[in-house]
């Protein structure tokens, strides 16, 4: 190969540059559950007390002490020092993998074998373009591809695991020569089996070509020889496993270990086994594709090259085989069995994407492929640096969140309660108990739902803080009155290091202080899909055992909103009863459809202390077809503070489950109330509507026969508007207009007659003072 000598040294300079810039940035975070878990088993290893977790991964253990221990004078506590160690491992492995990276590649645009002579003269003449630096571009790629530049800044196995893959790719090709002795294939086989005790995972990159390997050498030589290399690999793996299992406690109790964690992976994970279907394909391809390039035109980019280098692999045997088996198996076990949101579980697939973008470059684009190489690490490069002083300087990570959390709690006085989602609760367990323990709050146990009803004794006993650690793609907030979540921070990554950093344990949550809210909803409700999911699920509902709800004491006079849906036939009525602690009582005759009942409770109705408490029940038809009641509207405040009613034209509220954003569909015409007012109000609406549309939406809004407002709308949109007290005279009730708009069922292929117009995802009124 041409300009092999200066190729060499660039990648040597290049690799030097890369380890001395991580280590240059070398943070001490530990901002991962696995992190953790791994910073745990530094200072005893347990993998059946997950430390670290299983499959215990003893190669990186023993190599990340001699590392810790070797940056102890730059840390400053024990922590920290294992967290240096393990991210100064990382790094160091990710100028190891770009070494490794080249070999393989340079193996693979070599001259070919005998063998892969002779195939090529049988199916024409070898290609004739130049794939020389296709070693040197593809490298490069790999190094500036923000996912392989921030994971070898974290302290986590990825990066020394991929680094130890691509080593044992490399010996591989090499012992594949039919002129390598039967030494070379035996190194390979035993680095191999050592390298699966790094990372579990790199058993898909390495195995697949081993086998092909132990072909090659059965053909060649013997059985006997081929039985050697496969003993060997087996012997590798037990330098590590042996010692593993006996410090588990043995057999059995590893077995326990790995089966619990096993239980685990498959427990809710959403992995496309377990979820069929094409949106969860295409999810798994997004995030496996677009987020380890943290700015999709440059993941469009490279992906469009990368299938271009698929095709241009016609011919190129070598570059065929490495691809192929180490690497494909690897991508089917990816987008099947893996949490593709976890989006460094992509670090493998760099080298594979950034060889192909290079093959791409090299073949059907020769003459501008330095350039175009240049132009696409210089802007790559430019997304890694961002990312990387991001995960810096952010102070996003749990260690920092739950300080703040401390200092936040000392400044009261007092100690708070503090509830959190399942999920935040279970992913931060770890931090909270080994890491940084937090003596100033008190953490209420999380059940898998229902988490906000932990803080009811406090609410009524009253006079201490409450904290709520929402998961943001839940869809139960709405089950504390929004106006009493005040909102105290937003843990979260911004991008594009929140891309790369996608599936981490504890990725993102909101801390509210939800001290002393207005009201509570307990059970049989459906403001939200996760709240009427709930409901159903347990037999709940006004139908049922009813709907409950706290209402917080007060001695003034009060405005209550009620709203929902009675799906039943045409004509149908249902008796509801709404009963205030025998306080106040009301029985309303509800006609099926949506309905929207407004009431302002007289001084004295909620006097007392603490909450008192709201029921809500229906009576069902002794004969006739099934009703069922929905209560999906509820809001009380005091006398003064604006509320809404949402009347005719607003359909059931609507969730993705998959990135957690809610939504109700409003039609071509709707109405709402706002009640309780005494002056001036603002009126805040955003939303969204279908890309389908011809033109921009307009949104009119009319207060009886008068317009008052008129708002041409983006995609997404926000619009305010100032409805004087003059405007909401007499009902109060406004009617919104929209144009344009469509039938759902004749986009869909259904019957559904519904007329659609905007997707509503906020919509809050509040007093112009």
């Amino acid at each position: 190969m041409r300009g092999t000598a200066g190729h060499d040294r660039i990648v040597l300079a290049v690799a030097a540059l890369f380890v001395c810039a991580h280590l240059a940035w070398l943070t001490g975070h530990l901002e991962d559950i696995d992190s953790i878990n791994f910073a745990l088993g530094l200072r005893h290893y347990d993998v059946a007390a997950h430390q670290p977790h299983p499959p215990g991964y003893p190669v990186f253990t023993l190599v990340a002490r001699g590392l810790a221990w070797l940056v102890s004078p730059f840390a400053a506590d024990d922590l920290t020092r294992r967290a240096l160690g393990m991210a100064a491992l990382a790094s160091i492995s990710g100028g190891l993998a770009l070494l490794a990276l080249y070999q393989v590649l340079r193996w693979c645009v070599s001259s070919p074998s005998v063998d892969e002579a002779t195939a090529r003269s049988a199916h024409g003449p070898a290609p004739t373009r130049d794939v020389a630096a296709v070693p040197l571009v593809g490298t490069l790629l790999t190094a500036t591809s923000p996912l392989f530049w921030l994971t070898a800044a974290r302290p986590l196995s990825d990066m020394p695991g991929l680094a130890a893959a691509l080593t044992c790719q490399a010996l591989l090709l090499r012992a594949s020569a039919p002129t390598a002795p039967l030494r070379a294939a035996l190194v390979a086989a035993a680095a191999c089996g050592v390298a699966t005790g790094v990372r579990s995972q790199v058993t898909w990159l390495v195995v697949p070509l081993l086998a092909w390997l132990f072909v090659l050498v059965w053909r060649r030589r013997d059985v006997r020889a081929a039985l050697a290399v496969a003993a060997t690999a087996l012997g590798g793996v037990l330098v590590w496993a042996v010692p593993m299992v006996a410090l588990t406690g043995g057999v059995a109790a590893y077995r326990v270990a790995l089966t619990a964690q096993a239980g685990e992976d498959f427990d809710g994970v959403p992995m496309l086994v377990m979820q069929p279907g094409v949106r969860r394909l295409l999810q798994a391809l997004a995030d496996t594709v677009v987020s380890p390039w943290g700015w999709w035109p440059l993941a469009v980019l490279v992906s469009v090259l990368a299938v271009a280098g698929v095709l241009a692999l016609r011919g190129r045997t070598r570059l065929a085989t490495w691809l192929g088996l180490g690497y494909l198996p690897y991508v089917v076990y990816h987008l099947l069995f893996q949490e593709t949101e976890t989006t460094r579980y992509a670090l493998p697939l760099m080298p594979f994407v950034a060889a192909l973008s290079a093959i791409a470059l090299a073949r059907w684009m020769p003459r501008l492929a330095p350039l175009g190489a240049a132009a696409i690490g210089v802007v790559a490069l430019g997304v890694s640096l961002q990312a990387h002083r991001q995960y810096v300087d952010t102070g996003a990570t749990i260690a920092e969140a739950l300080a703040r959390m401390e200092g936040a709690a000392r400044e009261t006085g007092r100690r708070p309660l503090v509830l959190m989602h399942r999920r935040v609760w279970a992913e931060t367990r770890r931090a909270r108990t080994t890491i940084t323990p937090s003596p100033g709050v008190d953490v209420e146990p999380s059940p898998r739902a229902l988490e906000w009803q932990g803080g009811v004794p406090t609410w009524q006993a009253g006079g201490r803080p409450v904290w709520w650690m929402v998961d943001p793609r839940r869809g139960d907030r709405a089950a504390v009155d929004p106006r009493g979540l005040q909102l105290r921070e937003q843990v979260a990554w911004p991008m594009p290091v929140a891309a790369l950093l996608g599936g981490m344990r504890p990725h993102a949550f909101d801390w509210y202080d939800v001290s002393s809210p207005q009201w509570v909803l307990l059970e049989g409700w459906g403001l939200t899909p996760e709240l009427a999911g709930l409901t159903a699920a347990a037999g709940q509902g006004p139908l049922g055992s009813g709907a409950t709800a706290l209402l917080r004491a007060q001695p003034g006079p009060v405005t209550l909103v009620l709203g929902g849906r009675l799906v039943a036939p045409a004509g149908t009525t249902v008796p509801v009863r709404i009963d205030i602690d025998g306080r106040w009582q009301e029985q309303v005759p509800v006609a099926s459809g949506a309905f929207a009942l407004v009431r302002t409770l007289p001084a004295g109705t909620l006097t007392g202390t603490g909450y008192v408490t709201l029921r809500v029940a229906a009576t069902p038809a002794a004969t006739g077809p099934a009703a069922e009641v929905f209560l999906e509207q509820f809001d009380l405040q005091p006398a003064g503070v604006p509320v809404v009613a949402l009347e005719r034209g607003w359909y059931e509220p609507e969730r993705d489950t998959v990135s957690g954003r809610q939504w109700r569909w409003v039609g071509d015409e709707s109405a709402l109330r706002i009640v309780g007012a005494t002056g001036d109000v603002r009126l805040r609406v955003s939303g969204t509507y279908p890309r389908h549309y011809d033109r921009a939406p307009v949104l009119e809004l009319f207060a009886g026969t008068r317009r008052i407002g008129s708002h041409t709308l983006t995609r997404p949109f926000t619009v305010e508007q100032t409805l004087t007290a003059q405007q909401l005279d007499g009902d109060a009730r406004l009617t919104w207009r929209v144009a344009p708009s469509f039938v759902a069922g004749e986009r869909t292929g259904t019957a559904d007659a519904r007329r659609l117009a905007l997707e509503i995802a906020t919509l809050r009124v509040e007093a112009v003072r």
